[in-house]
């Protein structure tokens, strides 16, 4: 499905979520900094450290963490894990549908597995092990050779550069992407990227869709060399869809509400990742649209949403993996820019 994501879908974030991303976290020592990427943007999710000039870490003997290797060791990096190392938790309720994978592919010098996914209405969750083998040094797509090294979770005053040549090894910038089709529906990705060692990488996938069913899935891993040379591998797996434990529909009160748009009914599914609630947008008035820069729930968090423009030329609002309750009545507050607020609609059940 070819979907288009404007900047409107990446605001819309809640302040909670918003404030924990900008305050630097306290210093830690059992695991790389987390970094993301976000449809083609780079950004350190360590908002208060500046990844270019990373300063203060201390020499040590034994250069790799020795927890993270103790953690690959014993398989931990799963979805679970991955969403820990970024302080949040994974549902419970979504626990037991977490599928286990074995599909893997191997290049000449290094090798992918799929370890994990979790697939409901409104979000894939897939995680994926890197091996460098005996030639690369393995580390996240937006890395650059002159990154201190500890990004990938080694203490030493050096460059990614030097410390693989001091290795006698090369770099391998490596990034995962699910191939979009029509029945996955996705239009958003981001990544985080946990190193267990120097050569073991972990990534998790944050695929957000709008899909109806599970199936067929490939997960791309794409990966240069430091000379700028190609080498993807391609894992063809299978997705099974969480069961959606109750949909309802809404009815807006005011559909014109809010001025530049009209909005049309919203649905709203309860699934073990959380809630997924979606609404169609109909722009009136662009410009005023645009000013639309944050929206919220009444009773319900969520850490992503925005409006995507879909293949029927229409905007939908949306986000997954809500946390709240919807009762019979769903209240949404709107504001701009400035944070100060436009208005609300109400929608009630259908």
């Amino acid at each position: 499905m070819n979907r288009k994501l404007v900047s409107k879908a990446i605001s819309n974030i809640q302040d909670k979520y918003i404030m924990e991303a900008m305050a630097p976290p306290a210093a830690r020592s059992d695991h790389a900094p987390e970094r993301t990427s976000n449809m083609g943007k780079y950004e350190n999710k360590r908002k208060g450290v500046n990844t270019r000039r990373l300063i203060g870490l201390a020499s040590a003997a034994c250069l790799v963490f020795s927890l993270a290797i103790t953690a690959y060791a014993l398989n931990l990096f799963g979805i679970r894990e991955m969403f820990r190392t970024a302080n949040r938790e994974l549902p419970e309720s979504a626990e037991p549908y977490i599928q286990q994978h074995t599909e893997a592919a191997a290049a000449a010098d290094w090798s992918a597995r799929i370890t994990e996914s979790l697939c409901d209405t409104g979000k894939i969750l897939t995680t994926v092990t890197v091996s460098g083998g005996d030639r690369y040094i393995v580390v996240p797509t937006d890395a650059m050779p002159e990154d201190s090294v500890g990004i990938i979770g080694i203490r030493a005053e050096q460059t990614l550069r030097e410390y693989a040549a001091a290795q006698g090894k090369e770099l391998l910038f490596v990034g995962a992407t699910l191939r979009h089709s029509e029945h996955l529906g996705v239009f958003e990705e981001a990544q985080r990227f946990v190193n267990g060692s120097a050569a073991e990488m972990n990534i998790l996938l944050e695929s957000s869709r709008s899909g109806e069913t599970g199936g067929e899935a490939i997960c791309k891993i794409y990966a240069r060399d430091i000379e700028g040379n190609r080498l993807d591998l391609e894992l063809p797996f299978t997705l099974e869809q969480v069961p959606a434990e109750n949909e309802r529909v809404y009815v807006p009160v005011d559909p014109d509400a809010i001025p530049g748009m009209t909005v049309g009914e919203a649905t709203v599914k309860e699934t073990p990742l959380g809630l997924s609630v979606r609404w169609m947008e109909t722009v009136t008035d662009q410009e005023v649209w645009y000013n639309i820069m944050k929206v919220e729930v009444e009773g319900v968090t969520y850490r992503e949403g925005g409006a995507v423009l879909e293949d029927d030329g229409n905007w939908y609002f949306q986000f997954s993996m809500g946390e709240g309750s919807i009762g019979d009545t769903m209240t949404v507050h709107f504001y701009d820019w400035d944070k100060v607020w436009i208005g609300d609609i109400t929608f009630e059940r259908k």
